[in-house]
């Protein structure tokens, strides 16, 4: 199958999720990602056991496999004359350098974009950090947990007043930066094309974060009037919430407009009487009276299943959804269909999978995906494929440049 980015070398200096993630997309669109690792340590995150697997002994590394499959690993020390001058000569050769290492790591390795531009100057030098590459908080560390996600305003907004602030899931905004980098990196492939010179492409998790809140901050740009977060019955549309059915499974109705969906939705909850009721006559009247209309609906709603509901919602023409546990999903035929599990061909793990990338290209199926690799599993075919000797290899493993 041809894949947009066949032929195209990315050299990869990152850890945890959004740098790795970034080249995991690159390398599901064809591109060859070769990995440097520390010989010592690995990428950090070899070593993360979910606490949902409950054995610390367990080979099995689900984060890892997803965001390294489809690459090469090479076990560096980049700290070692010889390990960096081995890098520097991977990365002349390369068309992408990808890194999240912080800022003053960078200068200090001298792996900064003049460094390597000046060596290579098609390169495009992709990097990731967390709050930006220019003012104060540049070298700040940052997980997208701290950066994105409580930073950007986006923790907040969403919690209940008065409540602790919510969760996130692990890497959720990782995982968008990340697509974001190899989509931003692709439209430098192309302006290379018409060039013939690379560029810098900087993103921070921060800013994602920013950009995911773009549509509140706006709003407080514009206006001078942020939105707060607000309870379920203090919402401006009640049709645009959620609520609980009969087996304690919840729904999440979006009625963005409400008034377009109102007679639907009186006819589908069997209420319509509430048509004439002159607190719920139009949106601004639901608005006024959120709470109580709330609460007709939150009973009505407990009368039945989720499953009973389904075909009712559906047979009107209403927007909602289940909400799905991660079991449910994985069981989701719609997920199924536009193949959003893809299968690894891994020497350990049978029958593995992991969550595709969610870009497709026309109506190609995509391939197996390669297991993501031990660590240095690649080192020595690297190094002969850059012309390097098997006494020259040997040199460079004694010496711990090579893992």
């Amino acid at each position: 199958m041809d894949r947009p980015l066949e032929g195209v070398r990315v050299v990869e200096v990152a850890m945890w999720v959004a740098g790795p993630s970034t080249t995991a997309v690159m390398g599901d669109w064809g591109a060859d990602v070769i990995k440097l690792e520390d010989p010592a340590t690995g990428d950090p995150i070899r070593g993360l056991v979910t606490r949902t697997m409950g054995d610390p002994n367990a080979r099995i590394r689900p984060p890892f496999e997803l965001d390294n499959r489809n690459k090469r690993s090479v076990a560096v020390d980049l700290r070692r004359p010889d390990g960096h001058a081995f890098a520097l000569k991977l990365i002349e050769h390369a068309d992408v350098f990808v890194t999240s290492l912080r800022l003053d790591a960078i200068e200090r390795m001298k792996l900064d974009y003049a460094t390597l531009s000046a060596k290579n100057p098609r390169l495009i030098y992709a990097s990731i950090n967390g709050y930006g590459h220019r003012g104060p908080d540049r070298n700040r560390p940052a997980y997208d947990y701290a950066a994105a996600w409580a930073r950007s305003g986006l923790m907040a907004t969403i919690a209940e007043p008065g409540q602790s602030p919510p969760g996130q899931r692990p890497a959720m905004i990782d995982h968008a930066v990340g697509l974001g980098l190899a989509g931003a990196i692709s439209a430098a492939l192309l302006a290379r094309e018409r060039s013939g010179r690379g560029r810098e492409v900087n993103i921070s998790l921060f800013s994602m974060g920013l950009w995911m809140n773009a549509s509140d901050l706006t709003i407080g740009l514009m206006t001078g009037f942020s939105p707060r977060s607000e309870s379920r019955t203090q919402r401006i549309n009640p049709l645009w919430s959620s609520y609980r059915c009969a087996d304690a499974r919840w729904i999440y109705f979006v009625m963005i407009q409400s008034d377009r969906y109102w007679p639907d939705f009186c006819l589908a909850l069997g209420k319509p009487d509430w048509l004439n009721d002159p607190r719920f006559k139009d949106s601004v009247a639901r608005a006024q009276n959120c709470a109580a209309l709330t609460d007709e609906i939150d009973r009505a709603i407990a009368a039945r299943s989720c499953d009973d509901w389904a075909p009712i919602f559906d047979r009107h023409n209403l927007i909602w959804a289940p909400v799905r546990t991660d079991a449910e999903v994985l069981d989701d035929p719609q997920a199924e269909a536009i193949g959003a599990f893809a299968a690894v061909d891994h020497p350990n793990i049978p029958g593995c999978r992991v969550v595709n990338s969610p870009v497709e290209f026309g109506d190609s199926h995509p391939l197996p995906h390669r297991a993501a690799p031990e660590l240095g599993q690649h080192t020595e075919e690297v190094a002969l494929e850059m012309g390097l000797t098997w006494d020259e290899i040997a040199r460079l493993k004694a010496s711990g440049a090579l893992g």
